[in-house]
């Protein structure tokens, strides 16, 4: 057994202390089990005999420079997986007792031992002084639960709880929370060492026995440089001179305490002189007395009436301030006096095991803290009267078997709180330098940094903002500031937890167990209702400043910031709730909206398209789809995956709200109907399909050529990260379409091996190039043509966009001008239905309409709806005055016009007949139809070309100041031999125009009832 658990230590040193051949007895532990602080991806291999971790397919590369010349900076590896992490920190040497127990502990005991516990109980009463005691550990100790969670989720580097707050919530959040934590740290130092100055001034100023000390503002402030200087000179000799500090002055302060509590047993009854600082009560004596003569409270010793006396509370005047004071002023110096919860993890960057020292050191220090205030409250209740309480806040010295102890106590605890701040404030400040939150402001600080991880220059500018608070002057009024600053800070740290766990993230699993949403819940709503009861302006304040950072820390990219947001995750959360509510079986017409599933080539000649659809969506989905022509081989890279990153950052420039899906498929007609069937998710998938016409006009680079670029619309700071996203330079090139035409809009593209014509620096200019004039077309006009079959066959509207390379959106924008919307809801093909409305007619009126409630349609377009009728022998006033009426029914704003054709109609060479059993509605009878089934017209037939030339010439007429028009696609042959002439009558019908949306719809989108 013996030998058994020899070999077994042998091993766990292998494991977990090993760094390969090289290691030495200097380099600390890595924290816990090496393989817990490294990102994992499934293509790295760890081997565990040594520690180490190496790539498949290349070695290590791209270190950064910045933190190879700090050799106490984190160093962040990646290799061309993206795998990040952080090297050996030999900076690493305290352990639990010294680097978190003590530094909590003497935190807590610094102000409030031997100073503020008498003061607690003189106003406030036992009841109220428990009351408050009890709040301030309930507060804490569900903040404590939540530090311990954090701590043991993962490995922690330095900068304590802005590192745990910012790797849960982002950089955003994190960043905001560690600037108000680095000034709660900066001000509760502030705050100590003016408790400090106060002791020694009422010690050994006017009115004591020594008379050592002047009183003044000025003599104050002077003595407090003195105490930061020492502080100063004490924190830049490192952290280890500073836990060996720490470690006896807890022996030291420990012992005083104890020689209090003996001395609350031996001493008996006997007068306690009152200081002559305390102004006040000289002013307003009790009794007669001379000048100078002194004013003397009573220590009773044990006494039963003492303690009644003690029993409630009774707000008087604080000496020291000469303010009443109130339950939450009183309350606000006590927590302001314990506030130092977070001393030991702020140390976790020169913390051994963080994830172990810090839940038992801040578990232990906790509880002992507490068990030691509420035995000294009832000591003090019991013994001494409440006129001595309330006007000698030092009075254990003079009950003490020897006066020294207790000043020697105050100044050893409040002189280990200085130290602490200052350290924990810079090491905070140098977290910030170091993950780079607000850019290159703070470089100065990573810059001015020892060679043993010593941040001499955070620790300089701390102390320059230390000295600042000493001319706020007494403790008792930085108090209420400190506090709201921590509890704000105690607040995100409670709500990091709080997201983390609602947010069921699979890799929160903490190895401290006892903590629960619920313990989140009530410290994150414990504490923000304290900030408020301190004090309501401060907290308003605190709060509007840390809003104003999240703004302003959201406008900016994080390079190094790669930690990821607990909002995405809870983001998901819902989500994925309410799409599973979502039920596609509840839908109503009366609240369809368009989801849109946009075909797109290649970008390049998009974009006004693009920007065209995320105004016609109303709110809806917008899936931008793209299909790639090919076959998965072994072995090799997905294409779709290395492009994918290029048009999100597309989406990101442009502005809009879309989605990007892809696909790769043998042929392009393949690809778009696994696009259709596939896209979307549960109840959000795509009811209507767009696509680019199909002619042989060249497409035009329109992303290149748009004015948004010499507006520096595009912004260089989202560069491509070659090592998640390899640039096509890499790769096969991936080139646009082949039938993209004057529409700009295309449905595939092919592979080839020219150059990306692109600037790396942007990534949306990594698209491939537009066909040229000597290329074919890879899809076929029968390919074409059976897609347009597809999505009708699969119940999905169809619209065609042609000449939207046209529209001048900016320009209607930038100048203000009024143009025109028009629809023609006339099925040419058709001309006896001109005058009957069906479903694709009111379709094509409600993507009108959707289109006229976005800015800049809203204000400079003006909706027209065109009806061409026999002037002959149709009632040109009474068709219109119907289909003013159907308008107004449906809230459509728009002007009517008829249009006489019957010269347009003699025309026609082809007679049709109306198909009786087509779900067409005369517009006579729509203004008294409840509602509209959904509609199957005719397929296409053919007709002449004279005629359609003249319909083009009729709509060219109207067309004054037209900005788009809406017109009528008709269904596609049944006939494949009649794919060509289809799509040529198209073409004739759209030559010349503007921007033309052909419209096909399959489904009733609006009604008329309530």
């Amino acid at each position: 057994m013996n030998g058994f658990s020899r070999i077994r230590s042998t091993l766990r040193r292998t494991i977990f202390s090993s760094n390969g051949a090289n290691t030495s007895p200097n380099t600390a532990r890595r924290e816990d089990f090496p393989i817990l602080s490294r990102h994992l991806s499934s293509y790295e291999r760890f081997d565990l005999s040594t520690g180490s971790q190496g790539a498949s397919t290349a070695s290590l590369q791209n270190i950064n420079s910045i933190n190879n010349s700090l050799p106490h900076a984190p160093v962040i590896e990646t290799t061309n997986e993206g795998v990040e992490f952080l090297s050996h920190n030999s900076k690493r040497t305290l352990r639990t007792i010294p680097g978190v127990f003590c530094p909590i502990a003497l935190s807590m005991f610094s102000i409030s031992l031997f100073m503020r516990i008498g003061f607690v109980v003189a106003y406030a009463g036992i009841l109220q002084a428990l009351l408050q005691l009890g709040l301030c550990f309930l507060i804490l100790f569900c903040t404590l639960l939540s530090v311990c969670s954090l701590a043991t989720n993962g490995a922690i580097e330095g900068g304590g709880v802005y590192h745990m707050i910012s790797r849960a919530l982002g950089p955003e959040f994190g960043g905001s929370i560690g600037v108000l934590f680095f000034f709660a740290n900066v001000i509760g130092n502030g705050q100590s060492v003016a408790a400090l100055v106060e002791a020694l001034v009422d010690s050994f100023g006017p009115g004591s026995k020594a008379s050592a000390f002047q009183d003044s503002h000025w003599w104050r402030f002077l003595y407090g440089t003195i105490i930061n200087i020492i502080s100063l000179i004490t924190c830049l000799f490192g952290s280890s001179l500073f836990s060996m500090a720490t470690f006896f002055i807890f022996i030291l302060v420990s012992f005083v305490y104890l020689m209090v509590v003996v001395s609350f047993f031996v001493k008996g009854s006997q007068d306690v002189i009152i200081p002559k600082v305390n102004a006040y009560a000289y002013e307003h004596p009790p009794y007669a007395i001379n000048a100078s003569d002194f004013l003397y409270g009573h220590y009773t010793g044990f006494s039963a009436a003492t303690f009644r006396e003690n029993t409630y509370a009774n707000y008087t005047i604080d000496y020291t301030t000469g303010d009443v004071m109130n339950f939450a002023t009183v309350f606000g110096v006590l927590f302001s006096s314990i506030t130092g919860l977070l001393a030991g993890a702020n140390m976790s960057g020169e913390l051994k095991r963080p994830s172990r020292s810090i839940p038992i050191g801040s578990i232990a220090a906790i509880f002992f803290v507490f068990f030691i205030f509420i035995t000294e409250t009832l000591l003090m209740a019991a013994t001494t009267d409440r006129y001595t309480l309330t006007n000698n806040y030092l009075f254990l010295q003079d009950v003490n078997i020897w006066a020294p102890f207790v000043i020697i106590g105050i100044i050893a605890a409040v002189f280990s709180a200085c130290l602490s701040g200052l350290i924990g404030a810079s090491r905070i400040l140098e977290a910030l330098a170091v993950d780079e939150i607000f850019g290159s402001v703070l470089s100065w600080i990573r810059a001015g940094t020892t060679r043993h991880g010593n941040p001499w220059a955070a620790v300089i500018f701390t102390f320059i903002l230390v000295q600042l608070t000493l001319f706020i002057g007494s403790m008792n009024k930085i108090a209420p500031i400190v506090t709201i600053f921590f509890l704000l800070a105690y607040f995100a740290v409670n709500l990091s937890c709080l997201a983390l766990d609602l947010a069921s993230a699979p890799n929160f699993r903490p190895t401290f167990k006892y903590f629960s949403w619920h313990t989140a819940l009530l410290g994150a709503v414990g504490s923000i209702i304290m900030c408020f009861i301190v004090s309501a302006a401060y907290a308003s304040i605190a709060i509007g400043i840390l809003i104003g950072f999240i703004c302003m820390l959201h406008l900016r990219d994080f390079p190094r910031a790669s930690w990821g947001s607990i909002s995405q995750a809870l983001i998901f959360h819902q989500v994925r709730k309410y799409l599973l509510l979502l039920d596609p079986r509840k839908e109503h017409v009366k609240f369809w909206r368009p989801q849109m599933l946009l075909l797109v080539a290649n970008p390049r000649s998009s974009i006004n398209l693009i920007d065209f659809v995320n105004d016609m969506k109303k709110g809806g989905l917008f899936i931008l789809g793209h299909v790639k022509t090919g076959q998965m081989d072994t072995g090799s890279a997905d294409l779709c995956s290395q492009e994918y990153p290029y048009w999100v950052a597309l989406i990101d420039n442009m502005k809009i709200k879309a989605f990007v899906d892809m696909t790769l498929a043998p042929t392009i007609r393949d690809g778009v109907l696994q696009l259709m069937r596939l896209s979307g998710l549960g109840g959000l998938r795509p009811n209507t399909v767009i696509l680019g016409f199909y002619d042989s006009a060249l497409p035009e680079d329109k992303l290149r050529n748009r004015a948004f670029f010499k507006r520096r619309w595009l912004k260089s700071s989202t560069p491509v990260n070659p090592m998640t996203a390899p640039t096509f330079h890499q790769q096969p090139i991936i080139q646009s379409g082949v039938m993209e035409g004057a529409s700009t809009i295309t449905l595939h593209s092919f592979n080839s091996s020219a150059a990306i014509n692109g600037n790396d620096m942007f990534p949306i200019f990594n698209f491939g190039e537009l066909r040229q004039e000597d290329e074919d077309k890879e899809l076929d006009v029968y390919s074409y043509v059976q897609i347009i079959k597809d999505a009708l066959n699969l119940n999905k509207s169809i619209c065609l966009a042609r000449n939207f390379h046209q529209l001048q959106k900016d320009d209607i924008e930038v100048n203000k001008r009024k143009v025109f919307v028009d629809i023609w809801p006339v099925n040419f093909i058709f001309p006896e239905t001109s005058t009957q409305f069906d479903v694709t007619c009111l379709y094509m009126l409600q993507l009108a309409t959707i289109l006229s409630m976005v800015k800049p349609w809203k204000t400079r377009a003006t909706l027209r709806v065109f009806l061409c009728i026999d002037a002959i022998n149709d009632n040109a006033l009474r068709t219109q005055q119907h289909l003013d009426e159907l308008l107004s029914q449906l809230r459509i704003n728009a002007q009517t016009r008829m249009i006489a054709w019957e010269n347009v109609t003699s025309l026609l060479n082809n007679t049709s007949t109306i198909n009786d059993s087509a779900a067409t509605i005369p517009v006579e009878q729509q203004a008294t139809t409840t509602g509209i089934a959904a509609a199957t017209t005719n397929s296409f037939i053919d007709i002449s070309d004279v005629y359609v030339r003249g319909v083009n010439e009729l709509i060219r007429q109207q067309c004054d100041s037209t900005s788009c028009l809406y017109l009528y696609l008709p269904r596609p042959p049944k006939d494949k031999n009649l794919s060509p002439r289809y799509m040529r009558v198209l073409d004739l019908l759209s030559h010349d125009l503007p921007p033309v949306m052909f419209v096909h719809g399959v489904s009733s989108v609006t009604c008329t009832q309530l």
